[in-house]
């Protein structure tokens, strides 16, 4: 008994050991002068707790000047946490361009579709921006899984209903090089959502050498939220090339 017990014991340590530890460096900003989610900073804090559960690293800044070679280069994740607008320089994004060619990690929440909508690299990278929403941002809808086996849900094997602002989107990613829808939302469960039967909410996106994750969810990052945690589980470690 005490042989298998230093085996197990052995074996554990040795996997830990070997396991990769997943740098996630996520961040939060806004335009100046533009609407602003109060709920960046439970994002925020949301990955941080993922993150001590999962045995990653997170860093969390919200200063753009981290995004240079340097920084990037010590990230498998750059979070974008509801960001909005115009944010980086030409500079900042030349940085993020060549840390996604790099094989990095893109990992985007909600308004991260309504983030540098001139910015032609990150617009086909998400693939598509923030068109509209309905007038109330508390509703509840109904999504539904698609690819099940995708790792991105490793962790999530059935969804019900949540309240969410719902975005719409500038197109729909579904059919696009690269792209592979996760999760939809049924519009006959909510009113005021206008791109019909086909309505994806989550996806990822293999681009350019790197990986994009991308969820609508997130306006509330409210703590009973019935899946996001596993959701966002799997996004970053998926981005992250586990």
């Amino acid at each position: 008994m005490k042989i298998i017990a230093s085996l197990i014991i052995f074996f554990t340590a040795t996997f830990a050991a070997g396991a990769k530890e997943i740098r996630v460096l996520a961040f939060s900003q806004v335009e100046p002068g533009i609407y602003h989610h109060l709920s960046n900073l439970d994002g925020i804090a949301l990955i941080e707790e993922l993150g001590l559960k999962r045995g990653w690293k997170v860093d969390v800044t919200h200063n753009v000047g981290s995004f240079n070679d340097q920084r990037l280069s010590m990230y498998d994740v750059v979070a974008f946490i509801n960001s909005t607008g115009d944010i980086l320089n030409e500079e900042q994004q030349a940085s993020f361009e060549k840390y996604i060619r790099n094989g990095g990690g893109y990992f985007g929440t909600h308004s991260a579709a309504d983030t540098e909508h001139d910015w032609e690299f990150y617009g086909k990278m998400v693939g598509g921006y923030f068109k509209s929403h309905p007038e109330r941002s508390d509703l509840l809808g109904s999504t539904h899984l698609e690819n099940n086996n995708h790792p991105a849900l490793a962790h999530l094997k059935e969804t019900v209903p949540a309240v969410e602002e719902w975005y719409d989107y500038t197109a729909n990613v579904r059919g696009k090089p690269g792209f592979t829808v996760l999760m939809t939302v049924d519009e006959n469960t909510y009113e005021g959502g206008i791109s019909g039967d086909d309505h994806p909410i989550t996806w990822v996106n293999e681009f350019e050498g790197g990986r994009a994750f991308y969820t609508g969810l997130g306006h509330f990052f409210q703590k009973d939220h019935p899946f996001l945690s596993e959701l966002l589980i799997g996004g970053v470690e998926w981005a992250a090339g586990e």
